[in-house]
């Protein structure tokens, strides 16, 4: 049965969901956008031999949401006190799409708080941003509301009127790489908690604070002197092969960017939401890069 953690943490108050054996080996699970933590009970419940450990991250519904604090440092800071706080040692860290972001960040930053790094469905932050400025693969036009999330207050404005939500809505399912296979009840669920403006606000922050960084001079360089310290945990990046919006092409140069050797496990006829539309697919391939030794 799943229970509902209350965590403190870096000065904020977290919703954690926890399964599993207490006694297992640690998983910690970084959701990406705009799900929160619950888009992971599927795959949570078809995990077997773990304790796993889902936080709603900071800002999104049923965490504290403060009004800053949504750069990569401070996001990254909150994983590793967070784990502190949950007493967790040395935890496999998965990470999916602005989850995955972070899990690379982390794992440059923090990699001996970990055992492991697996990755679903998100380039290396480095890798991405190298492939949008020379337009590879046409990334920068499969992104294309990057740009438009740097407006303020608008877009939260626009995607929690009842018409947005709808786009929201569509934002999964239209990203299916099987039809059909997603499901329809959490994604509505997942959608319903942006009721206002005041909802999706702090996670539109991620786009607008990375965006930031990488514009402003001391802020890049502190970034780019992360990514300069090779992960020195065993990397594993999962891929749903019909992402549109993140071309495999590009993602398979993340180990370029990792500076370590990244282990690459395709998912054949899946998008880019792997957690909702193959959540068994998931839990076998986190089961193998936490559970089972590599030769």
């Amino acid at each position: 049965m799943v229970e509902h953690l209350r965590v403190a943490a870096n000065g904020l108050d977290f919703h954690v969901l926890a399964d599993g054996p207490r006694d297992a080996p640690p998983v910690l699970l970084l959701h990406g956008f705009p799900e929160g933590a619950a888009g992971w009970r599927p795959t949570m419940a078809a995990l077997e031999g773990v304790r796993v450990y889902a936080p709603d991250l900071r800002g999104y519904p049923c965490s504290d949401r403060p009004r800053r604090g949504y750069d990569v440092f401070t996001l990254t800071d909150d994983v590793r006190l967070l784990i502190e706080a949950l007493g967790l040692d040395r935890p496999a860290l998965v990470a999916h799409d602005w989850g995955g972001a972070l899990g690379w960040i982390f794992a440059h930053r923090f990699g001996p708080v970990i055992s492991k790094l697996v990755v679903v469905n998100c380039t290396h932050p480095r890798t991405l941003v190298r492939a949008a400025l020379t337009f590879r693969e046409l990334q920068p036009l499969r992104i294309p509301w990057v740009l438009p999330f740097q407006v303020p207050f608008a877009p939260e404005f626009l995607l929690t009127t009842r018409l947005g939500r709808a786009g929201l809505r569509l934002s999964f399912t239209l990203r299916e790489g099987s039809r059909g296979r997603m499901d329809r009840e959490l994604v509505d669920e997942l959608v319903g908690r942006f009721r206002s403006a005041v909802d999706l606000g702090p996670p539109i922050d991620y786009y607008r604070a990375i965006f930031a960084t990488l514009v402003f001079p001391l802020s890049r360089a502190r970034l780019y002197a992360t990514y300069d310290r090779p992960i020195p945990v065993p990397v594993t990046l999962v891929w749903g092969l019909e992402d549109e919006a993140l071309p495999s092409a590009v993602a398979r140069d993340s180990f370029r960017d990792a500076g370590c050797d990244v282990e690459w496990r395709p998912l054949e006829g899946i998008g880019h939401f792997v957690d909702l539309e193959a959540p068994s697919l998931l839990a076998a391939e986190i089961e193998r890069a936490v559970l089972v030794k590599r030769a």
